[in-house]
């Protein structure tokens, strides 16, 4: 018995020295590891780099960082946000994303001038990490672009104040996601309120477990049987469904955003998001306008709002009987209210004398001759819905710069009813 025991004890001590010291190797070479692996662990955002406690306020990344990596097939943050199997995939030519950051963590080119004629503000849509040649590349001679992935309105404004705003340029643009700004500006005003940062959200709550990689690498691995057996199961998964365009499009979209099409123009309106929202865009507006510049609202609409008329009401019932109770809603809600968002920034752009650049009707018609805009596995643009938005905004940047626009060139009357007619055409 005492041999037994003496044993045990001591092929647990091995197990116990072996995972530990496969633990350290894993914490070692932790950003080596597979992102989807990594990602999900709450020590990721700082050991990647990202700076939370900035003297402005707002998140940076790592300054003077060389990002390089592959876009492939499988790539696409709803494979993990969403039931769609890996199964799944479109067919696409792999290729490389390679740039450096600057000293601030964006995507521009150093030394930053000290004046410019175009600054722009956005998230993950604008910070474009996936593409090549992003929708603002090549729209102005000297700019500053500010793409912060996760951030709202309210974050982007700390960004134009410390960076944009004192280079005095000519044309401010915020860009506007329609799936979740008003959400990240709610939660962003949160933490503020609390004197808290994201980083500190992050280790809320969290036990020791949640911060090894084993671990993490254990449910990484039970994941995927699981997803293995319910792709060979065929199990209920409303992903991906056929948007009826022409041709057919296989369609994925994030579940969390759909709710946000379905809220009614009054309940929007008195919502603290929104609220939030629409005090931070007004003083933005104020301080470009204030210095002689021009303010753009440019809206990007989320990907279920430009397909959404193209699914049958078998495929939208799927969509929504998919979501969690709590953002439960009908598909008559979102086919009644669908535009709402949109519609009240562009009212507030009109009512406050600023640009309102809306990118929809331009993606709506390439959608209408049968192009795909949005990777299939994504919330995000490809480059064909980047190469459509650059169109769109360099037309609208040179309406705005008279020196390029021949028809406003010494006609102020001309140039100030562009510049308050709450458009740009």
């Amino acid at each position: 018995m005492a041999k037994i025991l003496t044993f045990t004890l001591r092929a647990g001590l091995i197990a116990f020295i072996a995972l530990v010291s496969i633990e350290i190797v894993l914490q070692i070479a932790f950003l080596k590891l597979p992102q989807t692996l990594i990602s999900r662990m709450p020590q990721y955002p700082e050991r990647y780099g990202i700076q939370f406690n900035t003297e402005h306020g707002a998140r940076q990344y790592p300054p003077n960082e060389r990002v390089d990596f592959e876009v492939t097939s499988a790539s696409g943050d709803l494979y993990q946000n969403t039931c769609l199997s890996s199964a799944y995939v479109e067919s696409i030519e792999p290729y490389r994303v390679a740039y450096t950051r600057d000293r601030q963590g964006f995507r521009n080119s150093e030394p930053w001038p000290d004046e410019v004629e175009l600054v722009i503000a956005g998230d993950s849509f604008t910070a474009a990490e996936s593409v090549r040649r992003p929708y603002w590349e090549g729209i102005a001679e000297s700019m500053l672009v500010f793409g912060l992935p996760g951030s709202g309105t309210l974050e982007q404004k700390l960004l134009l104040e410390a960076f944009g705003l004192p280079r005095h340029p000519k044309i401010a643009v915020l860009a506007y996601f329609g799936g979740n700004d008003l959400i990240d500006n709610e939660n962003f005003a949160e933490l503020r309120q609390a004197g808290l940062t994201f980083a500190d959200k992050t280790h809320q709550g969290r036990n020791p477990l949640d911060y090894l990689v084993s671990f993490h690498l254990a449910l990484f691995l039970r994941d995927s049987i699981r997803e293995s057996i319910s792709a060979a199961s065929d199990e209920d998964c409303p992903y991906p469904q056929t948007a009826l365009t022409d041709p057919p499009t296989s369609i994925v979209f994030f579940d969390k955003f759909i709710p946000m099409l379905a809220i009614e123009e009054s309940a929007l309106r008195a919502s603290d998001m929104y609220q939030l929202t629409e005090a931070a865009i007004i003083e933005m507006a104020a301080m470009a306008q204030s210095s002689g510049g021009a303010f753009v609202l440019m809206y990007i609409p989320q990907k279920a709002e430009l397909y959404w008329d193209y699914l049958d009401q078998e495929s939208k019932q799927l969509i929504l009987d998919d979501l969690p109770d709590d953002l439960a809603i009908s598909a008559g809600q979102v086919d009644a209210n669908l535009t709402v968002q949109r519609d009240a920034v562009a009212s507030l752009a009109a009512e406050h004398g600023f640009i309102f650049l809306d990118l929809k009707p331009a993606l709506a018609e390439a959608i209408a001759q049968g192009k795909s805009p949005y990777f299939f596995a994504d919330t995000h643009w490809n480059q064909v819905g980047h190469d459509i938005a650059r169109r769109v905004l360099l037309k609208c940047v040179r309406q705005l710069t008279l020196d390029k626009n021949p028809d406003l060139e010494n006609n102020s009357e001309a140039a100030n009813a562009l510049m308050t007619s709450g458009g740009c055409s």
